[in-house]
């Protein structure tokens, strides 16, 4: 098999659709496609941005006491959602850590689908290991699978990366992405998560022409290939999300 048969060798301009993004917690929209909403903004595109769970376990120091953490991760969501030029934004009250036994939640993400019905939605891939990611996946999966209105889905590379399938070119937004990153200060105090999301967005230019210096990576699915796995078990989609399917 060739080479382009396992990663692309070209970047994919996803914008002009209406985009919707499902983030586990405060920073993994920028993480994982906060490039990609930059362009999105940039050509106008609709974009909505739905924080699932409160962030309040993302405090590994102990610094804060639980209700002032919570409020001081929605205000850095918001200015690093408005590097990125997105300006619809909701907070859902779901605990942090707890996402997948929050039933009310894969309602709630159904119901939302129904109403904005996006074109393309952004959500952590099946491969996660935060029980949150995960559980962000399967419901947005579930709702998909009752859905009846087309779209695509772009699986993202938080905490554990992809055999991709379409590689978006950041690098003019970059700056716009760093900037969104180092908000979040509360997080960058645990951890460096701003310089090894911009290593791997610097990997993933690795195939791509040698103007391209920064790019994320997204599994892309539409709506009917996750329908489909549906019947053949869950498995298939966390083993087939490695694999090269538009």
């Amino acid at each position: 098999m060739p080479e382009d048969q396992f990663i692309p060798f070209h970047s994919t301009d996803l914008t002009g659709r209406r985009v919707l993004v499902l983030a586990p917690h405060p920073d993994d929209e920028t993480i994982g496609c906060g490039g990609s909403l930059a362009l999105h903004t940039g050509a106008h595109d609709p974009v909505k941005v739905i924080f699932l769970t409160n962030g309040a376990k993302g405090d590994m120091s102990g610094r804060y006491e639980k209700h002032a953490y919570v409020t001081l991760r929605q205000e850095e969501a918001r200015s690093a959602c408005a590097c990125l030029g997105v300006t619809d934004i909701e907070f859902w009250p779901y605990e942090d850590r707890e996402l997948s036994v929050s039933h009310e939640a894969r309602g709630r993400i159904f119901d939302t689908l129904r109403a904005y019905q996006p074109d393309l939605v952004y959500v952590p891939s099946p491969l996660e290991f935060h029980p949150d990611h995960r559980a962000a996946c399967s419901f947005l999966c579930a709702a998909v699978q009752m859905y009846n209105g087309p779209c695509s889905v772009a699986f993202c590379e938080i905490n554990q990366p992809l055999r991709v399938n379409l590689l978006v070119n950041i690098t003019s937004v970059l700056e716009r992405k760093v900037s969104a990153l180092k908000v979040y200060e509360s997080q960058l105090f645990e951890r460096n998560y701003d310089e090894i999301a911009i290593a791997l967005n610097r990997f993933r230019s690795m195939t791509l022409t040698k103007d391209v210096t920064h790019a994320e990576g997204f599994s892309l699915w539409s709506s009917e290939m996750i329908r489909s796995a549906a019947y053949l078990g869950g498995s298939m989609l966390a083993g087939r999300c490695c694999q090269d399917f538009l």
